[in-house]
C-alpha cells in the first residue's frame, strides 16, 4: 500500500525548518570563524522611552536622562552597601574574625580579636567590645562599632594573619592556665553547681553567698529588656565561660521569657519574681535560643537543695 503523502503546508514548513537550520548553521560558523559568539541584545523602544518621558506640562522640554542611584561600596568590596553611611574603617586594636548571622538581627553575634592582646571573644548588639567602644550591629562578614565620637566598621578580612609562634614554655604556661579556673569564676562555684542536660542542682549556701552580694554578679553576664517580634523577657550578653549562668547551660543570646512559669516581661516583674525567689527551692526557667536562625523553646530545671 503506497502511504500518503503530506500535505503542501507541512512540506512547506519542512522545507522552512531546513533553510532555517541552514542559516543558523551558517551564521555559527561564521561566529567561529571570527572568535566570538553572537548574542542578541534586546534594546529599549526608543518611542516608549519617549512616551514614558514626556512632560505634558512642557511639551517642548527634552525628556530628562533617568538617574539609577549607585550604593556606596565598602573598601574591598563592590556590592556590600554601608548600613551606616557615615561610618569609617576602624583604626581600633581589633580584627574580626567572624559573624554569626541571626534570622533576627538582634541575637547575631560577632567573633573579634584584639589584635594587641590576642583576646577574642564573641558579642552580641549592645555589647562593650573595648572601654567606650560598643557594638551596634553585626550584618554578613561585617560589624560596626560605637566610639566616644563615630561610627566606625570592622570587615572579615580576605588575608588572616599568621599565627605568632609560641615557645614551649608559653605552651606549657597555656596548658597549665587552662586548667586553672576562669577569671570570671565565683569561688565556690564549680563544687556548688552541678549539672546534667538542662537540669542542675546548686548549694542553698551558695545561693545565699550571692544574695548576700549582688555586686558579685556584675562579672557574671547581662540582662536587658528584650521586646521584639512577639517575644518579651530579658536577653542575655556576656556569658562568658567560668560565670554561674554559664555552668547553668545558659549562653549569650538566650532570652528568658518566664520563671516558675510567671512571664518576665517587665523589669517590675523581674523585680518582684526575684524577691519571691530568695527562699525558693525549685526553679524553672523559660528560654528561647536561637540556633541556626531558628528559635528552640527551652526549660532550665534548678533544684536549690
Amino acid at each position: 500500500m503506497a502511504e500518503a503523502e503530506p500535505p503542501a503546508a507541512e512540506v512547506q514548513a519542512d522545507e522552512d525548518e531546513d533553510e532555517d537550520e541552514d542559516e543558523d548553521d551558517a551564521r555559527s560558523k561564521l561566529a567561529r570563524s571570527k572568535g566570538t559568539i553572537p548574542t542578541v541584545g534586546k534594546q529599549p523602544d526608543a518611542r516608549v522611552t519617549r512616551i514614558t518621558r514626556y512632560n505634558v506640562f512642557c511639551p517642548t522640554c527634552a525628556p530628562e536622562e533617568e538617574v539609577v542611584p549607585v550604593p556606596t561600596p565598602l573598601p574591598g568590596s563592590e556590592t556590600q552597601p554601608l548600613e551606616f553611611p557615615n561610618a569609617v574603617p576602624s583604626q581600633l586594636p581589633l580584627a574580626l574574625v567572624a559573624t554569626m548571622e541571626a534570622e533576627d538581627p538582634g541575637i547575631s553575634l560577632a567573633t573579634i580579636s584584639q589584635t594587641e592582646g590576642g583576646i577574642t571573644g564573641v558579642f552580641a548588639e549592645g555589647d562593650e567590645v573595648l572601654s567606650n567602644v560598643t557594638l551596634l550591629t553585626v550584618d554578613l562578614g561585617i560589624v560596626y562599632l560605637r566610639t566616644a565620637s563615630r561610627v566606625e566598621y570592622l570587615q572579615l578580612s580576605a588575608e588572616q594573619p599568621p599565627p605568632r609562634p609560641k615557645a614551649k614554655e608559653a605552651d606549657e604556661d597555656e596548658k597549665e592556665k587552662s586548667k586553672t579556673a576562669s577569671k570570671y569564676e565565683l569561688e565556690g562555684a564549680a563544687d556548688a553547681i552541678k549539672c546534667t542536660g538542662m537540669s542542675c542542682t546548686v548549694e542553698r549556701k551558695f545561693v545565699q553567698q550571692i544574695l548576700a552580694n549582688p555586686a558579685m554578679l556584675a562579672t557574671q553576664g547581662a540582662a536587658r529588656p528584650y521586646s521584639r517580634d512577639g517575644l518579651s523577657g530579658f536577653r542575655l550578653s556576656r556569658v562568658r565561660k567560668g560565670t554561674v549562668p554559664r555552668m547553668l547551660g545558659l549562653r549569650t543570646g538566650d532570652l528568658i521569657t518566664g520563671i516558675n512559669g510567671q512571664p518576665l516581661d517587665s523589669l517590675d516583674g523581674a523585680m518582684k519574681l526575684y524577691a519571691k525567689m530568695r527562699n525558693a527551692s525549685h526553679l524553672t526557667v523559660d528560654m528561647v535560643r536561637n540556633k541556626s536562625g531558628t528559635r528552640h523553646e527551652m526549660r532550665l530545671d534548678i533544684q536549690i537543695i
